[in-house]
């Protein structure tokens, strides 16, 4: 089992937020989804934290656990064309078992 971190910026106008919601397109659906395509497998993205919809964000972190051979740092490449434009993983690198965007979070938002 690999534990796979990703940073993520996104223009959020078009979503209703970070987190999955039934019947509303997310971004951690969007990129679940993704995730499923390059990977052949169902995965759960944990984010640092939620947006509300049409917010955007710059540097977000979000990891999950994977079974996939894919190295970390290639994740960024595979997702790139599987997401859409809105949606960049401006970096993915393979993180330690232990690490949970959320709880490891050090700083979070910060209004512009």
């Amino acid at each position: 089992m690999k534990n796979i971190k990703l940073t993520i910026e996104y223009e959020g106008t078009n979503y209703s937020g970070w987190q999955k919601q039934e019947n509303a397109i997310t971004i951690q659906g969007k990129i679940e989804e993704a995730i499923e395509k390059a990977t052949k497998e169902k995965v759960k993205l944990i984010g640092s934290g939620r947006t509300d919809g049409k917010v955007h964000a710059l540097g977000q972190v979000a990891n999950f656990l994977t079974k996939s051979n894919i190295p970390g740092e290639k994740y960024k490449y595979a997702l790139k064309f599987l997401l859409p434009e809105d949606i960049t993983i401006i970096e993915s690198e393979e993180v330690d078992l232990k690490f949970h965007s959320r709880f490891d979070a050090i700083k979070k938002g910060i209004n512009i």
